[in-house]
């Protein structure tokens, strides 16, 4: 007997352009998977779990395309830091102190901060990996939150002396051990690369040839404060390419984004970052847009920024917008109106996200045969009660605390308002541990 759960009566935002919106749909689902969306829908069964959606947005689970999932313990831990300070406090500070057992907490708690939120899939770019226990503790933090995703092998790798150490060579292992039909439960595997602005370039090649021998996309940082010409260097190495997402951007030039269109490559766009640690000015939104780049949001770390989209769609549309007002306050002028729309920033945090990873197919919308990853968010608060589109109302306020619901391949993690599951108080006291070996 398959398992049914019916959302009903809400105001269901497919982002699917052939289906739009339902102002009063259900989405019926059975065995995880979207088998119809429509109004007055009925279950097969009468074992179906019913979801009251009415006074509520039913939308496809957001996807954060690049996140360090692992500082899910250390939040708020360098607020005033920028880039530059960020290395010898993060990266060779508070980072080498974390065990494996500690990585697990901080990944796990990390993946249920996003799920938290309305994200039901991830992209963790896992750049604490000091040795093979770290990454697989990172791995399972993220298979028993439940999220779906990609785990992104980092390094640094063992301790070595060698100013520009390979990849780690575990990332073979790690494929073979878990990823060898491609899939480990919800996750996927990637490679997380320095990047040309990291190491040498000799080294670079070498890793880059390592990951795509594994068969494994790429993603790398570009495009902010202290990487520049990493496009063009790529691009002299014949290193480009439809497999490599490139985080950040918002300091390439027109001719580097150019590049990225040319080769197919995707853009992750991580607003609060890229403004908070002076990573570069305006973030990359409307550049990649403009070249029809596919393109999603990011959260990268949460030691210093956030860790919702709902944050991150209303500062890149207010920073875009700034953009590209600029040229006519410069001259006096006065636009009537302005280009994107807060659909745009949704359309970024759902299918634009899956589209990045290559999961479009999987999810990103709600349409009928994809994976029942949805968010349901209460929309009745003072705050969200508005007048006009109820999507721009919610892109404008809404934030963790207003998702109601969050299912996850048709379970439902998050229900009335609190993340459910036995694993849950768990979670917490392990992060709580982690805090205090990492405070003393």
């Amino acid at each position: 007997m398959s398992r049914e759960l019916l959302i009903k009566g809400g105001h269901v935002v497919t982002v699917d352009p052939d289906l739009g919106d339902l102002p009063a749909g259900d989405v019926l689902v059975a065995d995880g998977i979207i088998t119809a969306v429509g109004p007055d829908l009925e279950p097969r069964t009468t074992a179906a779990e019913v979801i009251d959606a009415a006074g509520r947005l039913v939308l496809p689970g957001m996807v954060d395309t690049h996140r360090h999932v692992w500082q899910g313990a250390i939040g708020g831990y360098t607020p005033q830091i920028t880039g530059a300070g960020y290395g010898p406090a993060v990266l060779t500070g508070i980072s080498l102190k974390h065990s494996p057992e500690d990585v697990y907490a901080g990944t796990m708690w990390g993946a249920l901060q996003a799920l938290d939120a309305g994200i039901t899939t991830i992209a963790d770019w896992a750049h604490n990996d000091q040795s093979p226990a770290h990454a697989d503790a990172d791995l399972r933090g993220l298979r028993d939150s439940g999220i779906r995703g990609y785990f992104l092998y980092g390094g640094p790798g063992p301790a070595t002396g060698d100013p520009n150490p390979p990849h780690p060579a575990d990332a073979r292992r790690m494929r073979d051990q878990y990823f060898a039909s491609g899939t480990y439960g919800r996750l996927r595997m990637g490679m997380a690369l320095r990047g040309p602005c990291f190491t040498s370039a000799e080294r670079n090649a070498e890793d880059y040839a390592f990951a795509r021998d594994l068969g494994l996309p790429i993603s790398v940082h570009v495009g902010m404060a202290g990487t520049a010409d990493a496009i063009t260097a790529l691009q002299r190495c014949s290193l480009l390419g439809a497999d490599v997402n490139y985080v950040h951007g918002n300091m390439l030039t027109d001719r580097e984004f150019d590049l990225i269109a040319e080769t197919q490559g995707t853009v992750t766009i991580t607003p609060s970052t890229d403004m908070l640690m002076q990573f570069g000015t305006f973030p990359a939104t409307g550049p990649a847009l403009s070249r029809g780049i596919v393109s999603g949001f990011g959260i990268d770390t949460i030691c210093s920024a956030g860790n919702d989209l709902f944050s991150e769609m209303r500062l890149a549309l207010a920073a875009e917008r700034s953009r590209a007002n600029a040229p006519a306050l410069a001259s006096g002028k006065q636009v009537p109106a302005v280009d994107l729309h807060q659909r745009d920033m949704l359309r970024l945090a759902t299918i634009g996200g899956a589209r990045v990873w290559h999961l479009e197919n999987e999810i990103g919308t709600l349409t009928p045969g994809k994976q029942a990853d949805i968010a349901v968010i209460d929309m009745r608060s003072p705050h969200l009660d508005g007048f006009g589109d109820p999507v721009a109302v919610m892109v404008l306020g809404a934030g963790p605390a207003d998702v109601e619901t969050v299912i996850v391949g048709g379970d439902v993690v998050k229900r009335d308002g609190k993340l459910a599951g036995d694993h849950i108080d768990h979670a917490l006291e392990l992060m709580h541990a982690t805090r205090e070996h990492l405070r003393g």
